[in-house]
């Protein structure tokens, strides 16, 4: 119950600005106004490394910010299925 109040206070920008989390908020969770996102592990998954990235990469034609910020505290870079950010960016996401 604890959790989620403090993740519907940051979808709803009242106070809570930053999440931490470890696989909670990687597929599925919905926050169009995310300006930052932080990967500090490994992903060798390319749909969930997109899925953690496009939380951010929304774009304001889908409800989003128009700048994110990623930080890929690994230096990784995308895993070797992922070749750019194009198809998260589009309305949509298609």
């Amino acid at each position: 119950a604890e959790r989620l109040a403090i993740i519907e206070e940051f979808r709803a920008g009242d106070g809570v600005r930053f999440l931490v989390n470890v696989g909670v908020l990687t597929t599925g969770f919905d926050a169009p106004k995310v300006d930052v996102v932080c990967i500090a592990r490994p992903t060798m998954s390319a749909l969930l490394y997109e899925q953690m990235v496009g939380r951010g990469l929304r774009g304001p034609l889908n409800g989003g910010t128009t700048r994110c910020r990623v930080i890929d505290v690994q230096d990784a870079g995308l895993p070797d299925g992922v070749q750019s950010y194009g198809r998260v960016l589009k309305p949509g996401g298609r």
